[in-house]
């Protein structure tokens, strides 16, 4: 349970003002459950809005064809913003594992063929080209 309240550190307000209400709704989605066959709806719609095997304009379209849903033009900027914008910060954090698997990798692997096969035995890794994992491995120098 989370909860949000005034508290005065120090002092007191005494003319009781009216605040603004927020409410905040966790929910879990978990990828491990079958939401196809959930009873609730919105956790089967949920699950779609976050699956990432599923591109922004197939989103909006099962939003609008399988949930009913009226999208407009901004919601189906947004979502398919967030699509885009998901999908770049997950290619950025695995660009910035990769150049620091490659790193640690080159004080033990000096020959860029054997590095290379070690880096694409990662899963993450195994697509990544050679031409990605050589400019990682030129911008270091291995300290004897």
């Amino acid at each position: 349970v989370y909860k949000i309240d005034r508290s005065f550190l120090f002092g007191s307000n005494s003319d009781d003002p009216k605040y603004d209400i927020l409410n905040a709704i966790i929910i879990y989605i978990s990828k491990y459950h079958d939401h196809e066959n959930a009873e609730n709806e919105m956790i089967r719609m949920l699950t779609d809005l976050f699956d990432k095997r599923i591109n922004g304009a197939e989103k909006v379209m099962k939003l609008k064809s399988v949930y009913g849903l009226k999208i407009t033009r901004e919601v189906e900027s947004e979502v398919k913003g967030l699509c885009t914008y998901a999908d770049a910060i997950e290619n950025e954090a695995l660009l910035k594992g990769l150049k620091a698997l490659v790193h640690s990798l080159k004080v033990y692997v000096s020959d860029f063929d054997e590095l290379y096969t070690v880096v694409t035995k990662n899963e993450e890794y195994e697509k990544v080209s050679r031409e990605t994992v050589m400019k990682y491995y030129n911008e270091t120098t291995v300290n004897s």
